[in-house]
């Protein structure tokens, strides 16, 4: 809507405020112009979404691979159930945590580097939790696996949203948490 003008020389110039019926036209047609919602086409948006169900396989994997091999952490480094399970603990505590810390993050300095951060921490705290020998170094691991492998569902929702324009999410976000 065009708002009214003054003219120096007279009073109130009114006549902006008729009705253009070509205005009324364009405003009520939808733009076959308008700019896309992302780049990227179908089949590339498919395979991101593809990559980031996979990368949030990783978090429930590390939590439940874990259990079957609680008797034998405890024979092997001579603690109790209870120690061991308080590693169970940490790892639910972190997984909590992080991904709040992690969607913050990767909105300030992005997505990418923020799944690689991840991924690196994941990888280290593997490679940890394989060749630790006290008790300290399997919880600090555990600590460092589910901080590491936990922001990835966060960052699923991020990308999703990244990619797809509102009507669209749904799907993307169920296909994306499949993993």
């Amino acid at each position: 809507m065009a708002f009214p003008s003054t003219d120096r020389n007279g009073p109130l110039n009114v006549s902006c405020l008729r009705s253009d019926p070509d205005v009324e036209q364009a405003q009520s047609a939808p733009n076959s112009q308008e700019a896309p919602y992302s780049t990227f086409t179908k089949s590339q948006k498919r395979w991101i979404i593809l990559l980031i169900a996979m990368a949030g396989f990783f978090s429930p994997l590390s939590a439940n691979i874990y259990f079957p091999a609680i008797n034998y952490l405890a024979r092997d480094l001579s603690i109790s159930l209870e120690l061991i399970n308080l590693t169970i603990t940490a790892y639910l505590v972190f997984q909590g945590i992080v991904p709040s810390l992690i969607g913050d993050t990767a909105d300030m300095i992005g997505r990418r580097p923020v799944y690689i951060a991840a991924f690196v921490v994941y990888l280290a705290a593997n490679i940890g939790l394989a060749l630790q020998d006290s008790y300290a170094a399997l919880l600090v691991s555990r600590i460092l696996q589910s901080s590491g492998s936990s922001g990835t569902i966060a960052l699923a929702i991020s990308v999703v949203a990244d990619l797809a324009p509102p009507h669209e999410r749904g799907r993307y976000v169920g296909a994306a948490l499949c993993g």
